[in-house]
């Protein structure tokens, strides 16, 4: 039975399981985001998920950073915040890192389906997930099935419920370039994408 935690309220004992997930995250050089989960001078790396949750407020004030236990085993880790360039909109799935073991048990459906309740419940007008260079192939998982895939249908609770819009350029966001989706939760969400088209 899998248990999630906000990051705040773990106990001593739990945080430190969490650092070693992120120091064996680290090792998995064939992600490339590994190198985003742990440094061992973490305190002065500011691109390191330990830095964020310890030296910024990114998920304390105005987001949430969820890790799921199986009992003393981190199943997953992965975050929403508010958009630093519209506060209408959460990005979720950020800093997400599920473990090896668990890969093929849709866990990611879950925790999204988790912080898409988080955006509606603090009033969200729409949430999204970005996608880098390496990854935005993923994109095409959200928005089709595949001839003779079978699928579990996505429930209301799922983010992409109503729908996959989808930023046809590439956009800044926390100085990175990343290609975004998102999901309407109020039909009168509009923003002027190209007022962050990522221009380098």
């Amino acid at each position: 039975m899998s248990e999630l935690i906000e990051y705040k309220n773990l106990t001593n004992h739990q945080r430190e399981i969490f650092f070693d997930f992120l120091k064996e995250a680290r090792k998995e050089t064939t992600q490339p985001a590994h190198e985003n989960m742990w440094n061992a001078d973490w305190q002065n790396q500011t691109h390191t998920l330990p830095y964020l949750l310890e030296k910024t407020d990114r998920f304390s004030i105005g987001g949430i950073y969820n890790v799921v236990f199986d009992r003393d085993i981190v199943v997953a880790c992965s975050g929403v915040y508010t958009s630093t360039f519209c506060t209408e909109l959460a990005i979720a799935g950020t800093r997400t890192w599920i473990n090896k073991e668990y890969r093929n048990k849709s866990i990611s459906r879950d925790i999204l389906a988790n912080e898409k309740l988080w955006a509606i419940n603090n009033n969200f007008k729409a949430v999204g997930i970005c996608f880098n260079d390496y990854n935005k192939n993923i994109i095409n998982i959200w928005k089709r099935i595949r001839l003779g895939e079978k699928r579990t249908p996505r429930m209301a609770h799922h983010l992409f419920f109503k729908g996959v819009s989808e930023v046809p350029f590439p956009v800044t966001i926390q100085y990175t370039k990343q290609w975004l989706i998102y999901e309407k939760l109020k039909e009168d969400f509009n923003f002027n994408w190209k007022d962050i088209e990522w221009k380098i």
